[in-house]
């Protein structure tokens, strides 16, 4: 997971719901996936991100999913006393955001997954880190129900 610049405790305590006074929340993971093989995950920075996303329009086997995170919890690292957020999203979806089916018969392949603090425009939603799952990592859309995807912010 590349953690952009500003990622601390404070920082997780403050993007956490129930706990931000800021109003700014972390609540939003855009999952990208592809109906087909293993795929070269794009390093994308965050200043061009949403530019990234609307660019997956146009693309015959790329879309993504814009879904809430359904849990968080913030701990240490193992050994390490370094502060962590652990997230947790589901896959729940049968098309992407530009229309393209999200499904086992499609071969859907998740290769990466980012995460966000919404806005009320969800084009303006704040982007705070960024995962891409590398080759045989990429998961595969089961037949039944949806891909768990746990996510560690260190």
């Amino acid at each position: 997971m590349r953690i952009f610049p500003s990622a601390n405790k404070v920082f997780f305590r403050a993007i956490i719901p129930g706990m931000s006074g800021s109003g700014t929340k972390l609540d939003t993971a855009y999952v990208e996936f592809v109906n087909g093989g293993i795929v070269p995950p794009a390093d994308v920075s965050p200043q061009v991100l949403q530019a990234h996303f609307d660019s997956l329009a146009s693309t015959h086997d790329r879309d993504y999913l814009r879904l809430p995170i359904l849990s968080h919890t913030l701990g240490e690292a193992m050994d390490e006393g370094v502060p962590t957020l652990t997230v947790v999203v589901s896959t729940d979806g049968a098309a992407g955001v530009h229309g393209k089916p999200f499904s086992a018969a499609a071969g859907s392949r998740v290769y990466a997954v980012t995460l966000a603090a919404s806005q009320l425009n969800d084009r303006e939603d704040i982007f705070v880190a960024r995962h891409r799952y590398i080759g045989e990592e990429q998961l595969e859309k089961p037949e039944l129900g949806s891909v768990m995807l746990t996510v560690i912010l260190l």
